[in-house]
């Protein structure tokens, strides 16, 4: 099984927290919540900030420009640090990493890389300020690059439910999915993040049945009913929490998500280049862009 007790906080260092260190962000409770073993849990909060007019690069730069970007990482440090401390005196083990990097999601990326985390998460910087679910040129860059489990933190106000909800985006069909374990890898992880919460525990299946012209439709469910049989015959999960739809990927994800009121949402990812047809074909976009829910991306090893 998955366990997230290795975990790489992204912290947005553009926030000054000092004012009310008690009141955490999002990315810090959700990853205190999918601790599996907070004895032997490492935290590391990490900032990344940058700014174009203190860069090498800048045609004014000067004296007085390096003294500024020495102040602004130390101002990172500063905001960091004032989670490290709470987190600290609660008993968890903390470590800071601050950085001046561009691009962010390069660094981060290599950051998760060489401490080897179990999990990365971060909340997503919409595209368009106000925008509730449209994701930046640098967060689809972080999903194309990161090689670990991430954790996209959609809504920084909202926190999960009592009951938490999990659903895993699964296609037992795809052709990828058995020799990657990709779809056993996302039941793995959605099943332990599941019994770490206490949560309940959905599957989705999407089949576009109304598109086999040559076939017919009674024939099509079958095939893909009796896949998804076989590979959920090693887990125990109700009957009526898998959802097995006759419908687009993209269609089926949103609408089953929405229905159970889901608190994440495991999906995979074949390569670091483009998301997993598997599980939403040409129209990733339309699924990580629109999904309320947080989102965990994971990758085969």
């Amino acid at each position: 099984m998955t366990a997230f007790n290795n975990i790489l906080i992204v912290l947005d260092v553009y926030n000054d927290f000092r004012d009310d260190p008690d009141h955490q962000p999002p990315e810090i409770k959700k990853a205190i919540l999918l601790i599996t073993e907070k004895k032997s849990a490492k935290l590391v909060l990490m900032g990344c900030g940058f700014e174009e007019y203190l860069h090498d690069t800048y045609s004014k730069f000067g004296k007085n420009a390096i003294e500024q970007r020495k102040q602004f990482c130390e101002e990172m440090e500063r905001r960091v640090q004032v989670f490290a401390d709470v987190l600290t005196s609660q008993g968890f083990n903390v470590r800071c990493s601050v950085h001046w990097a561009y691009p962010r999601y390069e660094q981060i990326a290599k950051v998760a890389r060489r401490l080897n985390v179990d999990l990365v998460i971060q909340h997503i910087n919409p595209k368009i300020e106000h925008a509730e679910h449209n994701l930046s040129r640098d967060t689809w860059q972080l999903v194309r690059t990161c090689n670990k489990p991430l954790l996209l933190i959609k809504d920084k106000d909202a926190d999960w439910g009592d009951e938490y909800v999990v659903l895993a985006a699964v296609d037992p069909s795809h052709s990828h999915n058995k020799p990657l374990g990709l779809d056993s890898l996302i039941l793995d992880t959605a099943t332990q993040i599941t019994k770490t919460l206490s949560g309940n525990l959905h599957v989705v299946h999407a089949y576009p049945g109304s598109g086999g012209i040559f076939s017919k439709k009674d024939s099509i469910h079958e095939a893909h009913r009796q896949a998804m049989d076989a590979l959920l015959s090693d887990y125990s999960i109700a009957a009526e929490a898998v959802h097995l739809i006759d419908d687009s990927p993209t269609k089926a994800i949103l609408e089953c998500e929405n229905a159970i009121r889901a608190d994440i949402t495991v999906i995979g990812v074949l390569s670091r280049s483009r998301v997993s047809e598997a599980i939403i074909g040409n129209t990733a976009d339309r699924v990580l862009d629109y999904i309320k829910s947080d989102l965990l991306i994971l990758k085969p090893g």
